[in-house]
């Protein structure tokens, strides 16, 4: 009897030629201080603490906690303007917040 040293805790299954991964990049884990300025359903002003050039793509984590709302989403960045110690991103969702959202974050 051989034994496997396959240790995974879930068996994983082929995919079929429709599947596809249409988007990798690496987590950094040393990123900077972030501050939402304000937001709309289609976008978000942030003021981060280091540069950021326009059309990067930024996921980014939003929670309300005492609205129970946390939701990551993808940020496209439009526009960058140097600030002292950083800059302000003006970016634009790729999935628009829904308006239930969009209040929970505001209001």
């Amino acid at each position: 009897m051989t034994e496997s040293t396959d240790r995974r805790a879930a068996e994983r299954f082929a995919v079929n030629h429709d599947t596809a991964c249409t988007f990798f990049s690496p987590v950094v884990e040393d990123f900077p201080p972030v501050r939402v300025v304000n937001i709309s359903m289609d976008g978000i002003g942030l003021l981060v603490g280091r540069t950021i050039k326009p059309g990067t793509l930024l996921t980014v984590t939003l929670a309300n906690q005492a609205r129970g709302l946390t939701k990551t989403v993808l940020v496209r960045a439009i526009h960058a303007t140097p600030q002292p110690g950083g800059c302000m991103v003006g970016g634009q969702f790729t999935t628009p917040l829904t308006y239930q959202e969009l209040t929970a974050l505001v209001m």
